[in-house]
């Protein structure tokens, strides 16, 4: 039996010079759009609602907390997702335990808006990867390769570099971006331990929890911190002023988009693509920040932001294909 030619997709009597080209994966690229466009209308908002006359970063992020459970119901509604209960008190604490540096680091990041430009905190910001493989060590006790560790050289460089270039440079601000890091990474940490078997919680379900128990604290500890008068005081005032609630309002619809684009492009393009197109949309958002808020840059700055982008890439590639390597190795011991 001869071989079979294989399909080159011509219809007959069609020339492969009448190919038709590619289809554009539409709603791969609508995905993709929605997720830059709504993360700079969040950080964007984030900046004006912090360094206008709203300030209250634990009140903000209470409201982000509540548009992610929101979100998170909207998503189980549809379809979407399940809602998985916790099992056992134990998983409720260590959930409790992860939704608090959830809320910290999230608040962190806010408060750091009122002290320095959103092109700087994303920079500083795009060195999370170095923090997360060292809270891995102290938390997981996981021994990263040498490769990954040298992939995390340009990535602190570079934000070291970019925060030494900043012409508006604060130390209260870049001492929040790098808080606000080292409590992502320990969330990160503490989130792959709750996604494992045992817990049995998918990352929409751990995020519905996470935030309805940071919910519970954050109001108490925004009434307590910023007071529940500055607050009522706050959103009237806010109430009044048609350019802060059109920014508060933009800044929770954001919340939510982010959570709904990232959830489709992470379907559409898979888990690695997502992480380069993360990168991209960093950058995406330092320079549209950059025109936004006419923010002077130095060249310093994009040459250490640069580098930072790069390290991080680098830095996911090499943790991709440890995954790839790990689950290669998994498959050869069932065989």
């Amino acid at each position: 039996m001869a071989p079979s030619k294989p399909d080159d997709g011509l219809a007959p009597g069609e020339s492969s010079g009448a190919r038709r080209p590619a289809r554009v994966p539409v709603r791969a690229v609508a995905a993709v759009a929605g997720w830059y466009c709504s993360t700079v209308m969040l950080i964007t908002t984030n900046k004006l609602l912090m360094s206008g006359d709203f300030g209250l970063p634990v009140f903000l992020t209470f409201l982000h907390m509540l548009v992610s459970f929101c979100w998170c119901e909207f998503s189980a509604n549809v379809g979407w997702s399940r809602r998985a209960p916790l099992k056992t008190w134990r998983d409720a604490r260590k959930v409790f335990a992860l939704s608090q540096t959830l809320a910290v680091s999230v608040a962190l990041a806010v408060a750091s808006f009122k002290y320095v430009e959103v092109s700087l905190e994303q920079a500083l910001a795009a060195s999370s990867p170095a923090f997360t493989a060292a809270a891995g060590v102290v938390i997981l006790g996981k021994r990263e390769r040498a490769r990954i560790w040298i992939t995390l050289v340009p990535v602190m460089g570079g934000a070291m570099l970019a925060a030494g270039g900043e012409p508006r440079f604060h130390l209260m601000g870049v001492c929040l971006v790098f808080a606000s890091n080292v409590a992502r990474g320990v969330k990160s940490c503490l989130q792959e331990l709750l996604l494992g078997k045992e817990a049995g919680l998918d990352s929409m379900s751990l995020l519905r929890w996470m935030s309805l128990f940071s919910m519970t604290t954050l109001l108490p500890m925004s009434c307590f911190v910023e007071g529940t008068n500055v607050i009522y005081e706050k959103l009237a005032f806010v109430y009044g002023n048609r350019r802060l609630s059109a920014a508060l309002a933009a800044n929770c619809s954001g919340a939510f988009l982010v959570n709904l684009t990232q959830f489709a492009v992470t379907g559409e393009v898979g888990a690695l693509s997502m992480q380069v197109l993360g990168n991209v949309k960093n950058v995406f958002t330092t320079v549209v920040s950059v025109f936004v808020f006419q923010n002077p840059i130095s060249i310093q700055g994009v040459i250490g932001y640069t580098i930072t982008t790069l390290g991080a890439f680098a830095f996911g590639r090499e943790k991709q294909k440890e995954r790839a390597e790990a689950a290669a190795g998994t498959a050869g011991e069932t065989k």
